[in-house]
């Protein structure tokens, strides 16, 4: 339960704390990565690395953090939270053909905090954004609104504040243009995951999107497939942590699988050059796992690279054309592939 704890107090910690958790340097992958672009960020300072080594600094503003990274059509756009006047707002940037622009704020912010801010990408441009908000961290509800390329939207309440927590939001657009967004929430005993989909103008109601269980369900994770979508999870089964999959097929979610080994943690779902990858920390082993996955979560491959825990890594393709982990501190490690399955 050591991991249970030390997220939720990243999590659910005072802002002060919060953010000074995520000052060090992390490197942000899009979840749809074409471009191989990524994001070098710390607080009040990011990067943009883009292929054979071309970088570019980005200017930010004092206590602003980028937590999101998106590829689009014409660049890329990022968003992320900065702290000002006792309250906690989102940013979002976006550098398309007209250079690099800041956009307006999303309107009608009623509570001291917004975090966990998520691009929602619909064909190939900005759609929208996904975010949890609330008068403290244990308080948070869950809502969005759409862009239009000029303004925001109405605020949407997907899930308001609940009796206790929800965190580890991750949303997506589907090939069929509705929004779908994953998170944890505290139901009374301990965390599940749970689900809602925006078909049209309306939310659906907030449901568990696997059998209730007595066991924690955390930090879920979500790519849109061509069908529908994958949500990787790490669920407790009462002795340790472990990695779970299930897939959405259609308006149906299929029953959960298990894969890796014990102490699985920290999914990241990722489609790297059109190819789906499951990358998670596995404890036991002191390794990060990549999984390589079929649209329909079948493993078909699966390699490993020794690593601690502390420092999240991202799926890059190494100098020898092989898929391979990159993390601040790190330039590149090749992965060691097992047989195909």
């Amino acid at each position: 339960m050591r991991f249970r704890r030390i997220f939720m107090f990243l999590i659910l910690a005072p802002t002060s704390v919060a953010l000074s958790a995520v000052e060090r340097a992390e490197i942000l992958q899009p979840a749809n990565s074409q471009q191989s672009f990524l994001l070098a960020t710390e607080q009040g300072r990011a990067t943009i690395e883009k292929p054979g080594g071309r970088r570019k600094q980005l200017r930010l503003r004092s206590r602003e953090h980028l937590t999101d990274f998106a590829e689009t059509r014409a660049g890329w756009a990022a968003a992320g939270t900065r702290a000002a006047s006792g309250k906690q707002r989102i940013i979002v940037l976006e550098q398309g053909a007209a250079g690099l622009q800041r956009l307006p704020e999303p309107p009608s912010q009623t509570e001291l905090l917004r975090v966990q801010p998520r691009l929602m990408v619909a064909r190939e441009e900005v759609g929208g954004l996904a975010w949890l908000e609330g008068s403290h961290p244990g308080s948070l509800s869950i809502r969005t609104a759409a862009w239009n390329g000029t303004d925001w939207q109405p605020v949407e309440v997907v899930s308001p504040s609940l009796k206790g927590s929800q965190t580890g939001l991750s949303g997506t657009v589907l090939a069929d243009g509705s929004w779908l967004l994953v998170w944890a929430a505290y139901d009374g005993h301990d965390d599940e995951i749970f689900w809602s989909q925006k078909k049209g103008s309306r939310w659906s109601a907030p449901r568990r999107l696997a059998p209730n269980n007595l066991s924690p369900d955390i930090t879920p994770k979500v790519v849109a497939t061509k069908t529908g979508a994958l949500v990787a999870w790490s669920h407790n089964d009462g002795d340790d942590y472990r990695m779970t999959i299930s897939r959405l097929d259609g308006s149906t979610w299929q029953p959960p699988q298990t894969v890796g080994e014990k102490g699985a943690v920290d999914p990241q779902l990722s489609i790297v050059n059109r190819q789906i990858y499951l990358l998670f920390h596995s404890a036991s082993k002191a390794s990060w796992s990549i999984l390589e996955l079929a649209p329909t979560g079948r493993v078909l491959r699966q390699a490993s690279v020794a690593g601690p825990g502390d420092e999240r890594p991202v799926l890059t393709w190494t100098s020898s054309h092989q898929v391979g982990l990159r993390s601040a501190s790190v330039r590149e490690t090749t992965a060691q592939w097992g047989a195909n399955r």
